[in-house]
């Protein structure tokens, strides 16, 4: 009995107090107003909480990602449009949830224009794809929802040969050596129509720009496109590589030296008497100068042309005789000029005195 009475008790007290909460409801407006404002407060709350109720937010200038681009190319297709302006002003709208509304970034629906399913040449129209988020809701629209592109047939040339073509001059006491080319061969990959344009590959050393210093030069270079018509071919479209790596700079090897010039008319002697009655009317040296490239230790200790054979015996001749003479290297890394030199002695019959 103790038990029923308490509640009984329990239920008179709960009651009492629902009345006057009713009462005071009812009779002050300052209460009924409060009243108003802690269900806002609890409706917001369970709004926000709920995960079924969604906004819609506006993403503008939303940034497109390419791919399947490897994909199409590797099926024998390439993209020759301008991407980056067709996708220049995309706009998206997303339904969000509730919740995650202020946190919610464009990033996050993975908003993508996929190659990968293109399989002919020619106009396509590719539609713009995105990624639903467990937790940030979906993308409802976008604007534009697809985008037409031009497709080219997608080749490779391989081993084409790279050139070098050199301006400016060699400083006076410098000489440099041929030059090596590494890569020497290299592909080049994109659009058929461009690719088949393609005749030779050249890069350009400008003189000027070296550093004259005697030992080993590495720079690089580079690479330029011609056509047949001697016109670069340039596009964004084209991928040079070597060995599957992409590429645009070759690099230049080549060895620079001190050099020394000496006078070959210094050293040719003669010996010796022409025959009766003729006259040596003229002796031309070809080529009169000689340089000399080397170590600057080697040219240190050069001080004359070594060549064999440098005193012409004369002895009974009558008639025009050349001369072959070999000029001895002061090292086995020497550069010279020439490695020989041509003396040609002109022999005639002595003029008869008036």
């Amino acid at each position: 009995m103790s038990e029923k009475k308490t509640t009984n008790r329990i239920k008179l007290i709960f009651n009492t107090l629902i009345r006057a909460l009713k009462h005071a409801f009812l009779h002050n407006g300052w209460l009924k107003l409060l009243a108003v404002l802690i269900s806002v407060f609890i409706w917001a709350g369970l709004i926000s909480q709920d995960e079924s109720l969604t906004r819609d937010k506006t993403f503008n200038n939303v940034n497109v990602n390419i791919s399947g681009s490897d994909t199409a190319k590797r099926n024998g297709y390439i993209v020759t449009s301008d991407l980056d302006e067709l996708l220049d002003n995309v706009t998206c709208v997303a339904a969000v949830p509730q919740k995650q509304y202020e946190n919610a970034d464009a990033s996050v629906y993975n908003i993508r224009l996929d190659l990968s399913r293109i399989n002919s040449p020619g106009t396509q129209e590719l539609k713009i794809s995105s990624t639903n988020s467990a937790t940030y809701g979906r993308i409802t629209s976008t604007t534009p929802s697809s985008v037409t592109v031009n497709v080219e047939e997608y080749i490779m040339r391989q081993r084409i040969p790279v050139s070098v073509s050199t301006i400016g001059e060699v400083p006076t006491g410098w000489y440099m050596s041929s030059i090596t080319v590494d890569p020497a061969l290299i592909s080049v990959s994109g659009p058929k129509l461009l690719v088949q344009a393609i005749s030779r590959a050249k890069v350009i050393l400008d003189r000027d720009t070296i550093e004259w210093k005697e030992g080993t030069m590495i720079t690089s270079a580079d690479i330029m496109l011609y056509n047949r018509n001697g016109e670069v071919v340039s596009s964004s479209l084209l991928d040079v590589t070597t060995e599957s790596l992409t590429i645009d700079t070759v690099l230049l090897e080549f060895n620079i030296l001190p050099t020394k010039s000496f006078d070959v008319t210094e050293y040719i002697n003669t010996t010796g008497t022409v025959a009766e009655n003729y006259t040596v009317k003229d002796i031309r040296i070809s080529p009169e100068n000689i340089t000399v490239a080397a170590r600057s230790e080697v040219l240190e200790q050069m001080n004359e042309l070594t060549m064999e054979g440098n005193t012409l015996n004369l002895k009974n001749l009558s008639e025009t005789t050349v001369f072959q003479l070999k000029i001895q290297k002061p090292s086995d890394d020497a550069i010279i000029s020439n490695d020989t030199v041509t003396v040609t002695v002109e022999i005639g019959p002595k003029d008869e005195e008036s």
